[in-house]
C-alpha cells in the first residue's frame, strides 16, 4: 500500500504545442511539466482530459471518484501520472472479480448520518469511509491469503493427489516447481496480478542463455497451465494468462536436446550374455531374460511364473515405484506396487509375447533354482526393482568394457534389432504394448551404416 499524504498531488502532463504566437518558443518542445492540481480544481472534464486513452478495462464504476478515493493513500511525494492510476483502477476491478464469488457486492450500502458505505455478509458487517476502502476490507478478510500462485500450486497438488493422479507425476511437476518457479518472483504474487507481461519475464529468465531445453519448457508449462486451470474452474480467476502468451518465441531459446542414446550392438548383447550364461544369481538371469524380450522394466519385474504357459508371456501387470504424497508435499518411502494396468492406461498393455527358446530355457532355470518364488523375479523373498537391476547390469558392462546403457536401452536394443530383421511396425508396435505405430517409430534406432549401405552409396553417388 502506498503512503499516505495530504499534500496536494502532482501529476505528469506533456502540453501539445500551442498554436499562440506568443508560445512560438515552446511549438517543437515536447518536455514534461508538473502542473499542480488541487482536488477541487480535478473537475470531471479535467480529469477526462488528463486520462484521455487510458485503457480502463470496466467503464461501469467511476474513474473519478475511484481517484479520489485514492487520493490521499498515494505517495505524492513521487510524481503521479495517468497510467499509475490506470493501474489502480485495473488492481481495484481484479480485486472485485475475485470478490464476487464470495459476496454480493451489489449490497453495499451507503449510510449518510455518518458518512459510511457499509454491507453484511454472512451476519458481520463491513464499514468503511468509501466504497473502495470497503472492497478492500472485504478481500482482506475473505481473499487476500489464499490466492498467492504458491497457495493455489498447494491446493491443485492436493486436489490432484485425492483424485488419484500417479504419484510418479505429482513427484515430477513438483521437482519441477521447486527449481524453476518456487524461487522466482512469480510464487509469490497474487494471482490476480499475474498476466502476459508477469509470464514473459519468467520465461525470458529461465530461457535466458539457452539454459533449459523444449521438454523442460513443456513441463513447466503443465504446471502452470494446470494451476490456472483448477484455478478458473474454482472461480479464483477468469482467464488463463499463458494463453495470451506466444510460447513458440521461448521454445526457440531453448537448447537442442540430445537424444542420441545408443542401443546396444549386436557384439555387445553377445558379449554380455555370454559373460552371465554360467552364472545362477537371480540378477544374472534376469538381464539375460531381458536381452530376449521387449518389456519395459516394471513389466518384466512383475512376472508371475504363472503368466507364463504355452509357450507365450501374457502380460496382465506392471511393478511400479511409488512415493505418496503427504498434506505438507512432502513425499513419503517409496512403497512397490503390482497394478493390474500397464503404462498409459490403454488396452494394448495387455498383450501375449511370444518367447524363444532361448528365453524360455532362462526362464526354466529360473524356476528350478527359486521354485518357491511368488514372481519369477525374486531375491530373498522380495522382487528385484529397477535400480538395483540396473546395478548388476552396469557391473556387466564395467567388467567387460563396454559402454553402460540402462534397461530401457534393452527394449530399444531388441525393437531395432527386431525390425532390422524383417519384423513388420504393426507387429513390433504389439510387442511393444504401444497404442500407435508413431510411438514404436521413437523406438527404431537403427545402426551406423554397414558395409552393404556403403557399397550401394558408392554405385549410386560416385
Amino acid at each position: 500500500m502506498l503512503k499516505k499524504s495530504t499534500t496536494t498531488p502532482i501529476i505528469d502532463l506533456e502540453p501539445q504545442p500551442s498554436n499562440n504566437k506568443s508560445n512560438n518558443k515552446y511549438k517543437h518542445e515536447r518536455k514534461v511539466t508538473k502542473i499542480v492540481l488541487s482536488k477541487r480544481s480535478l473537475t470531471n472534464k479535467k480529469f477526462r482530459t488528463l486520462f484521455k486513452g487510458v485503457n480502463m478495462n470496466n467503464n461501469n464504476i467511476s474513474i473519478e471518484s475511484l481517484y479520489s478515493d485514492y487520493w490521499t493513500e498515494l505517495n505524492l511525494d513521487d510524481t503521479i501520472n495517468p497510467k499509475e492510476v490506470a493501474g489502480l483502477y485495473n488492481d481495484f476491478m481484479d480485486k472485485l472479480q475475485v470478490l464476487t464469488q464470495f459476496c454480493d457486492v451489489k449490497k453495499i450500502k451507503y449510510r449518510e448520518d455518518n458518512n459510511q458505505y457499509y454491507v453484511y455478509v454472512n451476519r458481520k458487517q463491513f464499514t468503511a469511509n468509501s466504497k473502495r476502502l470497503l472492497i478492500d476490507k472485504l478481500y482482506d478478510a475473505y481473499c487476500q491469503e489464499a490466492y498467492t500462485l504458491e497457495q493455489a500450486y498447494t491446493d491443485w497438488m492436493l486436489w490432484r493427489r485425492d483424485i488419484g493422479t500417479a504419484p510418479k507425476t505429482l513427484q515430477e511437476n513438483a521437482n519441477e516447481w521447486k527449481r524453476y518457479i518456487q524461487n522466482s518472483k512469480l510464487s509469490c504474487m497474487m494471482l490476480i496480478n499475474i498476466d502476459n507481461t508477469v509470464l514473459e519475464d519468467f520465461y525470458y529468465s529461465i530461457t535466458k542463455n539457452f539454459a533449459i531445453d523444449n521438454k523442460r519448457l513443456t513441463n513447466i508449462n503443465s504446471v502452470l497451465n494446470g494451476i490456472f486451470k483448477r484455478c478458473i474452474s474454482q472461480k479464483h480467476i477468469s482467464h488463463n494468462p499463458l494463453r495470451d502468451l506466444d510460447m513458440s518465441v521461448f521454445r526457440k531459446r531453448c537448447k537442442p536436446r540430445n537424444t542420441n542414446k545408443d542401443n546396444y550392438t549386436l557384439e555387445e548383447r553377445k558379449s554380455i550374455l555370454d559373460y552371465l550364461a554360467p552364472k545362477d544369481d537371480i540378477y544374472s538371469l534376469a538381464i539375460s531374460l531381458s536381452m530376449y524380450l521387449c518389456l519395459r522394466i516394471g513389466e518384466l519385474l512383475a512376472i508371475r511364473p504363472e503368466d507364463i504357459y504355452d509357450g507365450v508371456l501374457h502380460l496382465n501387470r506392471s511393478m511400479r515405484m511409488v512415493q505418496y504424497m503427504n498434506d505438507d508435499l512432502s513425499f513419503a518411502h517409496t512403497v512397490v506396487t503390482n497394478d493390474e494396468r500397464i503404462k498409459g492406461n490403454k488396452d494394448s498393455g495387455f498383450r501375449e509375447i511370444p518367447l524363444t527358446p532361448k528365453a524360455l530355457e532362462i526362464i526354466a532355470r529360473i524356476r528350478t533354482l527359486y521354485p518357491d518364488n511368488e514372481y519369477l523375479l525374486m531375491n530373498n523373498g522380495k522382487q528385484l526393482i529397477g535400480d538395483t537391476f540396473n546395478e548388476h547390469l552396469r557391473k556387466a558392462c564395467n567388467d567387460l568394457h563396454i559402454k553402460y546403457r540402462s534397461s530401457h536401452q534393452i527394449r530399444f536394443t531388441v525393437a531395432t534389432m527386431l525390425y532390422e530383421n524383417g519384423v513388420p511396425i504393426t507387429q513390433l508396435s504389439h510387442l511393444l504394448g504401444h497404442s500407435d505405430t508413431n510411438t514404436t517409430w521413437h523406438y527404431i534406432r537403427q545402426s551406423k551404416p554397414d558395409n552393404a549401405t556403403m557399397e550401394t552409396m558408392q554405385a549410386v553417388l560416385d
